[in-house]
C-alpha cells in the first residue's frame, strides 16, 4: 500500500543556498508527525511546500499515492 504522504529528494530554495536539501520522508495513514527543530532549519518550508505555497525547485510531494 502507498504512503499517505510521500516526499522524495525535496529541494526548496529561495534564490541562495537550498533550505531544504534532498528530503525524504514517508509518512503512513493514521501515524502522527513531529516536526523538530533549531529557528530556520526548514520547518516552515516542508509545511508550505506540502500545502502547495511554496514550488520546490526539484523533487516530488505525493498525497493519498
Amino acid at each position: 500500500m502507498p504512503s499517505y504522504l510521500s516526499i522524495e529528494a525535496l529541494t526548496v530554495s529561495y534564490g541562495g543556498p537550498p533550505v531544504l536539501d534532498r528530503v525524504s520522508l514517508d509518512v503512513e495513514r493514521g501515524e502522527m508527525v513531529a516536526l523538530l527543530g533549531s529557528s530556520g532549519c526548514g520547518k516552515t518550508t516542508l509545511l508550505r511546500a506540502i500545502a502547495g505555497f511554496v514550488i520546490p525547485d526539484s523533487g516530488m510531494i505525493l498525497i493519498e499515492g
